[in-house]
């Protein structure tokens, strides 16, 4: 649930560069195509401009098996959904309901610290409170139905990481209490809440908080030799934080809507942004999504398989949002293609050429690598003509031989350089190389 997905390229503070020229659609419709013949992603995208939706495509659904798809099927937008949860925290506020300072312990006195750590604490990810997801001997935890006591215990037994205002840190445990918070305001549940605040005015016919009813949802999948469903999030955990499904197309909307004031008033909308000026990283519910020049605000979203971005550019009245429920390619990759498109910059195709291997030539990179530098091991192993790689602990994941002695993963951003007469492996990922013996 934790935001991974940030566009690595820089803005300029103070710019207001309106984009004017005409968004060649054909050249993202081909950009798309070539993901799709490719069978390197499953997903769905939707470009809005001034309010109309200009593009909409979905792609790669014809790579899986036995799923039934229309337009109408959501996805799991991940903590997109906590741009929901602090729309309604700042209509709870603009109803005199609530206070940017009031304190948690008004509602949750046996939190730690909770007489310090106020709403705005909460909302901007600077209360000090730790990350329940994250539990410290079970990571996965919550992909299995657990009760709200056992959350409840889990943020009181991770204490306090620092003081408030200290610095800040993203934890979904802030936008937990917070999502709590609204339901105790509204004296409702949360799905009932986000139909009656926001889609039902809105006419968001597929946007949604989950519930057991809640239908035509699109599951995330991983590629090994084929697409195979991901064991994903146990989206009743977290309600508020994680769970909400959408099409791309109602994402759009809501967030063209929540920035022309349909659903709060400007000032509300200016306190939920970060200060660029300030270098600040959280806003209280929106984040800022640069792209050269260009600066948008909005929100992203991750779950264990899908990953999904919201923004809207109010200079150059551009709304642009993507789910990925099947990813090859990296999706900040993706998301850099199409953008680079859309404001006329140059790009590069990924390159998705490999080289085709027989069994018996990858007999001399198979065994079992380490290094010093790192924790874990690295297990090379082949099925077939395919080479698969697998760290201690983890799912394998399939290489593709790019070069002689070179294989590499696009979704992992993993290349492989192996030396087979030094029994050595240079693993590269992150800009950052290894040096690995096998055993």
């Amino acid at each position: 649930m934790k935001s991974l997905l940030i566009l690595a390229l820089s803005y300029i503070l103070g710019c207001s560069t309106v984009f004017s020229q005409k968004i060649e659609l054909q050249k993202i419709d081909s950009f798309v195509n070539y993901i799709e013949q490719n069978n390197r992603g499953i997903g769905s995208i939707s470009i809005f401009n001034d309010g109309r939706e200009i593009y909409n495509r979905s792609f790669g659904q014809s790579k899986l098996l036995d799923i039934q798809y229309n337009a109408d099927t959501k996805y799991q937008i991940g903590s997109i959904t906590k741009l929901v949860t602090a729309t309604l925290i700042f209509k709870l506020i603009e109803d005199g309901k609530l206070r940017l300072d009031d304190p948690i312990s008004k509602f949750y006195p046996n939190i730690p610290n909770s007489n310090d750590i106020k709403i705005k604490n909460l909302m901007n990810h600077s209360s000090g409170l730790g990350d329940f997801l994250e539990k410290k001997d079970n990571t996965s935890w919550l992909t299995e139905k657990v009760s709200q006591d056992e959350i409840f215990d889990e943020i009181v037994s991770q204490g306090v990481l620092f003081q408030p205002n200290e610095k800040t840190e993203y934890s979904n445990t802030g936008y937990f209490l917070l999502a709590r918070i609204v339901e105790k305001l509204y004296d409702d549940d949360y799905a009932t809440i986000v139909a009656e605040k926001i889609a039902n005015p809105l006419n968001l016919k597929n946007f949604a908080s989950l519930t057991p009813s809640t239908s035509n949802i699109f599951p995330s999948y991983e590629y090994t030799d084929k697409w195979e469903k991901v064991k994903d999030l146990e989206f009743s955990n977290v309600i508020g934080i994680g769970d909400i499904v959408s099409t791309a197309k109602d994402l759009n909307t809501f967030l063209y809507n929540l920035s022309h004031y349909k659903i709060l008033q400007k000032e509300s909308i200016e306190k939920m942004k970060p200060n660029l000026e300030r270098d600040e990283e959280f806003g209280m519910g929106l984040m800022a999504i640069p792209f050269y020049e260009h600066v948008s605000f909005g929100h992203v979203g991750d779950t264990y398989g899908t990953h999904s971005i919201v923004s809207y550019n109010e200079n150059d009245h551009l709304g642009f949002s993507f789910a990925y429920n099947g990813e090859r390619v990296p999706h900040n990759d993706i998301l850099i293609g199409i953008l680079s498109i859309i404001y006329g910059k140059n790009y590069k195709y990924p390159d998705f050429n490999t080289i085709i291997t027989e069994s018996e030539e990858l007999d001399k990179f198979v065994g079992t690598y380490s290094s010093p530098d790192l924790p874990l091991k690295f297990i090379i192993r082949k099925e077939g003509n395919e080479l698969f790689g697998q760290a201690t602990g983890q799912s394998s994941f399939p290489l593709e031989c790019y070069d002689e002695n070179k294989f590499k993963n696009d979704q992992a951003e993993l290349k492989l350089i192996f030396k087979p007469m030094e029994n050595k492996m240079i693993l590269n990922q992150d800009g950052e190389k290894i040096e690995m013996k096998r055993e």
